[in-house]
């Protein structure tokens, strides 16, 4: 732990999306910076005079209360020397040089990763494809990176918990800060078998400028990116970009050319995405260039179809649930009917945690036994 400190009293100094690649060829670590004098590191030629009274400024005592708050709370510390820090980020300019993490980046070890990032405020439909999507790559053996956001990231990582696959989401906010609470089950859900990251130190708050510098890292994470409903001006249009910057493959799925919400994801397939109809369009460029990392031969390669009327519903001719589904999953699926029920609504019926009605609903829904409407509402499909 006594060289993590100078890493991160080095990532507070030249703060979060910094780049480091001239820096780090200049010294031979962070160590040898922090014990530079200010002529020396002047001399060097990569600080530019406020990056020098920042070093100055920065308290290793800092670092060090960091580290102290990281182990009160069971976080990791992932620094570009330890054997877990992810290969993927080492070769960018704007190397990460902390990673704070609730969970075991080792996840990663070994996987194709595929970052999934759309709307805060997709469509019904969107959702339902970005969920199918991410549930189908990570039973291929897939990880499922995304922001946590709410929208197509959460559908991203509740689509991979529902099967019981590893997602990895990466905030633009420090691990400890109170940020989206409602999405707080989820995200202890994610750390049990993947990873909250941050790049951010633990108590630092989400702001206008963190999200963006964030999303490079769920590109360079990832192997490719895929956007599921973005419009011209969406933020992951950012995070596209940063993939194609990092040299990685970008995918879109195709929307309404009379939808401007469409339109960024439209634009990027224009532009040479690789347009998306199941994840075997994903994940088929990536199964050759490193076999036996993926297994695609249980992909059914079909999205959801799309929202049908109410009036044409037919009654579920269901009454219970096959054998491979556990007591609380019947628990909730009779609850279902007709008439629209709230996730909490679930919740406080069953006495069951969110995180484990959010996997037993999408389950329901990937093998068409419930139906998702508006606002996390779930009827019989």
């Amino acid at each position: 732990m006594s060289e993590k400190k100078y890493w991160i009293w080095l990532s507070l100094a030249l703060g979060a999306g910094a780049r480091t690649d001239e820096i780090l060829s200049a010294f031979s670590s962070a160590r040898s910076i922090y014990e530079a004098g200010r002529t020396e590191r002047a001399i060097s030629g990569v600080f530019s005079k406020a990056k020098l009274d920042r070093l100055d400024s920065t308290k290793i005592s800092d670092a060090e209360r960091y580290i102290e708050i990281c182990g009160k709370n069971g976080w990791k510390i992932y620094t570009p020397g330890d054997d877990d820090y992810p290969d993927d980020l080492r070769n960018l300019t704007d190397m990460p040089l902390v990673l704070y993490c609730d969970g075991d980046l080792a996840c990663l070890k070994e996987r194709i990763a595929i970052g999934v990032v759309g709307t805060r405020n997709p469509t019904r439909d969107s959702t339902a494809i970005a969920r199918q999507l991410s549930s189908d790559m990570a039973k291929c053996g897939a990880v499922i990176v995304s922001g946590g956001a709410l929208g197509i990231d959460s559908a991203a990582h509740e689509g991979t918990l529902g099967v019981n696959g590893t997602t990895v989401c990466v905030l633009g906010c420090g691990l400890g800060a109170k940020y989206l609470m409602r999405n707080e089950p989820m995200r202890r859900e994610i750390a049990k078998s993947g990873a909250v990251i941050s790049e951010f130190s633990p108590l630092s708050e989400a702001g206008v400028r963190t999200f963006p510098v964030r999303n490079r890292i769920i590109s360079g994470l990832s192997k490719g990116v895929l956007v599921v409903e973005a419009g011209e001006k969406s933020g992951s249009l950012i995070t596209a970009r940063a993939a194609l910057e990092q040299g990685r493959e970008v995918f879109a799925v195709p929307g309404s050319i009379l939808t401007s919400s469409y339109k960024g994801a439209n634009t990027l397939i224009r532009d040479g995405a690789t347009a998306v109809t199941c994840a075997a369009d994903i994940l088929q460029s990536f199964e050759y260039i490193y076999p036996g990392a993926l297994d695609l031969s249980g992909n059914s390669g079909k999205l959801p179809e799309g929202e049908k009327r109410r009036g044409d519903k037919k009654a579920n001719p269901v009454k219970k649930l096959p054998a491979d589904y556990d007591a609380d999953s019947s628990k909730v699926f009779a609850l279902l009917s007709d008439d629209p029920l709230h996730s909490d609504e679930i919740c406080a019926m069953t006495g069951l945690p969110p995180s484990k009605v959010m996997g037993i609903l999408t389950r329901l829904e990937l093998d068409g036994f419930a139906e998702q409407t508006e606002g996390k509402n779930y009827i019989l499909a």
